[in-house]
């Protein structure tokens, strides 16, 4: 037997003395044993079969996981099968040199040096050591005031921004009105909701800033709103009791306003989430126009309608939108439309001087008037609210790159089409088949009126939200002429509806008035 790491056989070995003479005839041989076949847990347990005899000794398992072996403890050797077969080393003895350099006690499986004195250090290593941990000590220091200060830094330049926004007159009327469910947010609140403004919850960029999606503690989803930069000094001054007047904001069809942080450079905004986009998606998207009625179509039309009706007319101060595309009317889960994005820049200016920091809109939408006078006014939104009507009417985009130079324009190519009796030839074709064509000739009326050059000439929203209320009830109503007298019929339409008609255009005869004057005539 030998190890096989330490012999490497050679053909001379065996007619040849060669092994003898170069090896001196020996080889290191390697005996690997172990008793029975049990762990050492099991075998100790076996009083009559268990190896480990000496009362100074242990076992250990074998490193091939099969039976044990036995040792004699640390500062006792002999024999640990045997009983008694492990003694006490005399480390006092056997050790050279001695372990201690004066007086040596033997002890059992150890020893001691009583006179042994501790180690003594330097004078330089308790320097070095003193000066090292007086280093560390003033580096914590000065790490901590650090921290503190610029701590107290970043706090103050929160305090400065809170104030600068508004914040402490916003907190003020906020506490005089009760009733305001209004929030002033922190910024690490938001940071937290938003996973750190994560790309993954953005809802939509636009000229006004960026928007997304968070979930606050308890569960409830917002929308935050990262404005972009405000250069206006008397704009921020009057950002906090702006918000406050915009909380105070109350309609079903307008996107609810929570609350504002004001302790960072450019504030945000807090709004309700709505779950099913915006109306751009919704009628441009991969699901889009093909799948909506024109019923539905006219209803969104007439709850955006009303929504801008409501912050031009009963607002107070009156609110300007500004930008009114399909991409600022959100749809909520019930389809119901939610007017958005009229955040920072929207009460009504109280002079001249303020509207020409009111430099907003998007291309398509521009009101033609307001790119050469600068000047915003409620007509401003009527006209963009037309090019929204054409979007539902025709399924096309407000402005198309790609498109023949004479359709690149929605209202143009909409407008050339009217004048010039082509409009069967830009209506949707996928709302002609099952949509009235006086109903689809009212509404595209509508839009035209909306889109006049000149802004006095256009309809007010309330006069538009009037007008598509009446051609709503038109269109929900089971006619049957035989049913209704001219009394019902008058109910239904309403006299407000009918009276805006008249002052929207003189010229053409409605189709609600056709209806009603059908009616009367028949004498039913």
């Amino acid at each position: 037997m030998v190890e096989a790491a330490a012999f490497q056989f050679r053909k001379a070995y065996l007619k040849t003395t060669e092994f003898w003479t170069r090896n001196d005839g020996r080889v290191p041989v390697v005996l690997n044993w172990v008793v029975g076949n049990e762990t050492c847990d099991v075998a100790s347990k076996k009083a009559d079969s268990y190896a480990c005899l000496s009362n100074h000794s242990n076992c250990i398992d074998s490193s091939n996981g099969i039976g044990y072996l036995c040792k004699c403890n640390d500062g006792y050797d002999g024999n640990p099968y045997l009983t008694d077969g492990c003694k006490d080393i005399d480390e006092c003895v056997v050790n050279n040199p001695l372990p201690c350099p004066g007086h040596c006690i033997n002890m059992p499986g150890n020893y001691s040096c009583p006179n042994e004195k501790p180690p003594s250090y330097s004078g330089t290593v308790v320097l070095v050591v003193g000066l090292s941990t007086g280093v560390v000590i003033l580096v914590i220091a000065i790490t901590c005031t650090y921290l503190i200060l610029e701590r107290k830094k970043l706090a103050n330049i929160k305090q400065k921004y809170f104030q600068q926004h508004g914040g402490m007159l916003l907190l003020q009327e906020i506490s005089f009105k009760q009733g305001t469910a209004f929030s002033i947010f922190r910024e690490a609140e938001l940071i937290d909701a938003t996973d750190k403004f994560s790309d993954k919850n953005i809802l939509g960029r636009g000229g006004h800033g960026t928007v997304y999606k968070g979930t606050l503690k308890d569960g409830s989803l917002i929308a935050i709103k990262r404005c972009v930069s405000m250069t206006s000094k008397q704009h921020k001054k009057e950002f906090g009791k702006e918000m406050l007047i915009l909380s105070q904001i109350n309609h079903k069809n307008i996107v609810k306003l929570l609350g504002c942080c004001l302790e960072v450079e450019v504030p945000m905004l807090v709004y309700e989430f709505i779950p099913n986009g915006t109306l751009f998606q919704f009628i441009h998207g991969d699901n889009g126009c093909h799948s909506i009625p024109f019923s539905t179509r006219l209803h969104i039309a007439l709850e955006s309608a009303q929504a801008l009706a409501y912050l031009h007319s009963w607002a107070s101060p009156p609110i300007l939108h500004g930008d009114v595309k399909s991409s600022n009317i959100l749809l909520d889960e019930n389809y119901a439309a939610k007017v958005s994005d009229f955040g920072a820049s929207i009460l009504a200016p109280a002079d001249k001087s303020q509207f020409m920091t009111l430099v907003q809109g998007t291309c398509g939408y521009l009101d033609p008037e307001y790119m050469q006078t600068c000047l915003l006014t409620d007509k401003s939104d009527v006209y963009s609210f037309g090019v929204v009507l054409l979007e539902l009417l025709t399924g096309r985009t407000a402005f198309n790159l790609e498109g023949p130079e004479n359709e690149r324009s929605l209202s143009l190519h909409f407008l050339s089409a009217m004048k010039e009796d082509r409009l069967v030839e830009v209506i949707d074709d996928r709302i002609k088949a099952d949509s009235n064509t006086g109903l689809l000739e009212e509404v595209a009326e509508l839009a035209r009126q909306c889109l006049e050059m000149i802004g006095e000439s256009r309809p007010t929203m309330r006069d538009v939200a009037q007008k598509l209320d009446g051609l709503n009830k038109v269109m929900q109503h089971p006619w049957a002429p035989a049913q209704h007298d001219p009394e019902e019929m008058e109910s239904l339409l309403g006299e407000s509806s009918v009276a805006s008609l008249e002052m929207v255009s003189t010229g053409n005869f409605s189709m609600e008035k056709r209806i009603v004057q059908g009616l009367l005539e028949s004498g039913r």
